[in-house]
């Protein structure tokens, strides 16, 4: 299993590139231009407003709506754009409500306080990496009008800029850092939820949900083999006569002959294979691209490495029984699978029992 950093970097990752993730923020983005679109054009018409053309400013406020509109109902699929393209959009869109800027006052403008609606969106969806170029830019633009503006130092604007170039890098870094702590706290549920506390390996529902996956990768619909080919082993491991060890020695030493059979165990098997505890003195083992003799010797190096400590007073060598089943040859669903990797299993334990001492 991977460290709790690397499952933090990789929950990040897929958090910003899960398709529902990208709609859910497109939904979003347009909720933000549509709100910004109806204060718009309802500011125009109150009084001390400062605006340029009325007929201008509105047919912008509802082209900007229609977007948003669109961002909203789906009519933009966002879920099939990635990050950098949802990133390179809003690039492309800030400046637009740099524009709106101009058009309602420029330093006086009723719209520039939303924009820490599009920087909270920015720092909060975005990874860091686009994250604070976005703040860069939302901060450029909302300072523009010391350009363009020639009452821009008259109206007090320097000063409350700086306050709001401040405000913007402050707030982008709290969400940036609340974005990180959610994931991480995200991150250590799952992994409770799905490790086992005393071996330290995946649990029942961790080997679950390994095994569908990669069957998924396999089969097309109604079963038939999809883009991935090559075959998938899944290995049983019983721990024989655990029982009588937690019986004659208690379960404290019980415990710690599981946490020996499951270090001996890793120890042979590769990277790509997954390690789970689906019982008391139960294992499994998903091994991709195992079949054949090559699982047959994995079984051998499995039992060979399980027994090879020292016996001791206080501390039984253990012994395994270990049983296969290889995908498609000996079933394409889970629960055929698991049947025949436990008959094998059975099969051999009755043939070769040895009892731990």
């Amino acid at each position: 299993m991977l460290t709790l950093p690397e499952q933090i970097n990789q929950a990040r990752e897929a958090f910003a590139e899960a398709p529902d993730e990208r709609s859910r923020m497109g939904r979003i983005s347009g909720v933000l231009w549509i709100a910004a679109a109806t204060i718009g054009m309802v500011d125009v018409f109150l009084p001390g407003s400062q605006h340029a053309s009325t007929p201008l400013v509105l047919a912008v406020g509802a082209l900007i709506f229609l977007y948003g509109l669109a961002s909203v109902t789906g009519w933009i699929p966002w879920e099939r754009a990635s990050m950098n393209m949802l990133a390179i959009g809003m690039v492309v869109t800030v400046p637009v409500a740099g524009f709106t800027i101009y058009l309602t006052g420029g330093s006086l403008s009723f719209i520039e306080p939303l924009l820490v609606c599009s920087l909270l969106y920015a720092a909060f969806f975005f990874p860091e990496r686009w994250a604070w170029p976005l703040a860069i830019e939302l901060i450029l633009v909302a300072g523009a009008p010391l350009i363009y503006d020639p009452d821009a130092i008259h109206n007090a604007f320097l000063p409350r800029y700086l306050g709001l170039a401040v405000g913007f890098l402050a707030a982008t870094w709290v969400m940036v850092g609340l974005k990180k702590r959610l994931v991480a706290a995200e991150v250590r549920q799952r992994e409770f939820a799905n490790r086992d506390p005393l071996t330290g390996v995946g649990n029942r529902r961790f080997f679950d949900t390994r095994m569908e996956e990669e069957l998924e990768r396999r089969r097309g619909p109604f079963g038939r083999r999809g883009l991935d080919t090559s075959p998938l082993a899944l290995l049983i491991l019983d721990l024989d006569d655990f029982k009588g060890v937690n019986d004659r020695h208690g379960h404290q030493v019980g415990d710690a002959v599981l946490q020996a059979a499951t270090g001996r165990t890793l120890s042979v098997l590769r990277s790509t294979d997954t390690l789970a505890r689906i019982g008391g003195d139960e294992f499994a083992i998903i091994a991709p691209g195992a079949h054949g003799e090559g699982v047959a010797r994995m079984a051998q190096s499995i039992r060979e490495a399980v027994s090879a400590g020292e016996p001791g007073d206080d501390f039984p060598a253990p012994t395994t029984s270990v049983g296969w089943a290889v995908f498609p040859d000996d079933g394409q669903d889970f629960e055929t699978l698991m049947r025949s990797a436990d008959d094998r299993m059975l099969r051999l334990k009755r043939k070769d029992y040895a009892p731990l001492s």
